[in-house]
């Protein structure tokens, strides 16, 4: 009996276990397509939102289809954090990007996206692709900085690390670029060598340290077409990623070598003869933020606020919603949560709070959304910019400024000072209690116990005098 027990136990225990493994594996997500009329020059999204409690990012195993008309380029993953009463939900989003291979009007049959072991279906539907600006994307020539050596050679594949900032201030974010640029001219025959092995060392030695990173999340090489000093080229990009420095300290990016196989024709076979490639030393220098009691307290970059209110024109003790979202081209994530405090004039309840990064284009950029519950308690005309306002260093004045609400609301009604108000309250106990009628006396609730006592007390003595009475007789 004690062995049968032991192997049903035994047996229930790799059960659950089972189960359990195979649960986490499997995972609930969402599908978001992006826009459907796009240029030639700019790139179709699909992406996937995943949670991710108890999640690790890197063992997240996803694949995207393959469209036609459209190729395949990298895929950028991007972070979301939900505040939902009182708890916060963390949220993944991969999103895999597809460069147009043509112009017109395209049909994309239904299909799927798995992430482990789990798959979901999406809709079919049509992609628009417009002309671009000729075609060609162009990479500002300050995006770009050459060195002499790279110059010198403008005609020969050359490997380059770049940056669209080499003096960004401590907080502000700056992108790096590592790719092997081949001119269009170029006859050689080229072929990459072991890619898998090399390209993860080389970002290794790239990464600059005293740094925040957020990844593009490259998996594979992104190519595209581009012209750098009026010369066109085809761009390889290998690795993408947006930094904030955390301090001043020069940050210097080192020399890489890789190796390309070359395809020549030696004594009528087909050789592969191996070339290095390597990228000019980089060096990056963050400046310090003006002197100022908020510095390294405030997000760093340029910012724009969007902002909606559900009505202009209320009455007193009527709830109002204010939507808020700052978007910009910074570590928008450090936007702290306001602590809104309720006056006498407006109470105040926040209803949620996301905040997320993303990339979009070569940037990386930030947004944070708030959503907040206003009542009114007394009347007048209310500017709200004396309750929202957000601070942060602007890098393009090179000052600290700050962005303000531009919504004012008219409430009009009778002041609300002495009125109860319970209706935001879902399941509490004195919810609704303000419309109770008071005049009905309820015996348990206003009894005196005192009173009851004496009463008892009396009777009691009644019964036995009456008692004492009748028995003398």
């Amino acid at each position: 009996m004690n062995s049968r027990n032991a192997f049903w136990g035994l047996f229930l225990y790799f059960l659950v276990g089972f189960h359990a493994l195979v649960a986490q594996n499997k995972m609930d997500f969402t599908i978001q397509i992006g826009s459907k009329n796009i240029n030639q020059d700019e790139t179709f999204v699909i992406s996937i939102t995943v949670p991710a409690v108890g999640t690790n990012p890197e063992s997240i195993v996803y694949k995207f289809p393959e469209l036609a008309n459209f190729q395949k380029l990298g895929i950028s993953r991007g972070k979301s954090s939900n505040y939902q009463n009182g708890q916060i939900e963390q949220r993944i989003i991969y999103s895999q990007h597809y460069q147009p291979l043509g112009v017109g009007q395209f049909y994309i049959p239904s299909d799927e996206v798995m992430v482990n072991q789990l798959s979901q279906k999406f809709e079919p539907f049509y992609i628009s692709v417009n002309p671009s600006n000729g075609g060609i994307i162009e990479n500002n020539s300050d995006e770009i900085s050459l060195a002499d050596e790279v110059l010198a050679k403008a005609n020969q594949p050359f490997l380059l690390v770049a940056s669209n900032q080499v003096r960004p201030f401590v907080g502000q974010g700056f992108t790096l670029k590592f790719s092997l640029f081949v001119p269009e001219n170029n006859t050689q025959e080229l072929e990459f060598d072991r890619n898998d092995i090399q390209i993860p060392k080389l970002i290794q030695q790239l990464r600059p340290r005293n740094c925040w990173e957020e990844s593009f999340g490259l998996q594979v090489e992104k190519v595209s077409k581009v012209e750098i000093n009026q010369k066109k080229y085809t761009e390889y990009r290998f690795f993408q990623a947006t930094y904030f420095a955390l301090n001043n300290r020069p940050i210097q990016i080192p020399s890489l070598s890789l190796q390309i196989l070359k395809k020549e024709k030696l004594a009528g076979e087909v050789k592969s003869i191996p070339m290095v490639f390597k990228s000019p030393a980089l060096l990056i220098q963050p400046r310090t933020l003006p002197n100022h009691p908020l510095a390294s307290k405030v997000p760093v970059g340029i910012y724009t606020l969007k902002e909606s209110i559900s009505k202009n024109l209320a009455k007193t003790g009527e709830q109002l919603v204010y939507t808020s979202s700052i978007i910009g081209d910074g570590n928008g994530i450090l936007w702290d949560s306001k602590g809104l405090e309720s006056d006498y004039f407006i109470d105040f309840n926040r209803i949620s709070t996301q905040s997320s990064v993303f990339p979009s284009m070569d940037k990386m950029l930030g947004n944070k959304t708030e959503i907040i519950q206003i009542i009114p308690k007394q009347p007048g005309k209310f500017a709200l910019k004396q309750y929202f306002y957000w601070i942060y260093f602007n890098t393009r004045t090179e000052k600290f400024d700050t962005l303000r609400s531009k919504i004012d609301v008219q409430i009009q009604g009778q002041p609300s000072d002495s009125r109860v108000n319970t209706s935001r309250e879902m399941d509490g106990l004195y919810r609704g209690i303000e419309n109770m009628n008071s005049d009905t006396v309820v015996w348990n609730r206003w009894v005196n116990w005192r009173q009851l006592a004496n009463l008892t007390i009396f009777s009691i003595f009644v019964v036995l005098v009456f008692l004492v009475w009748k028995t003398k007789k």
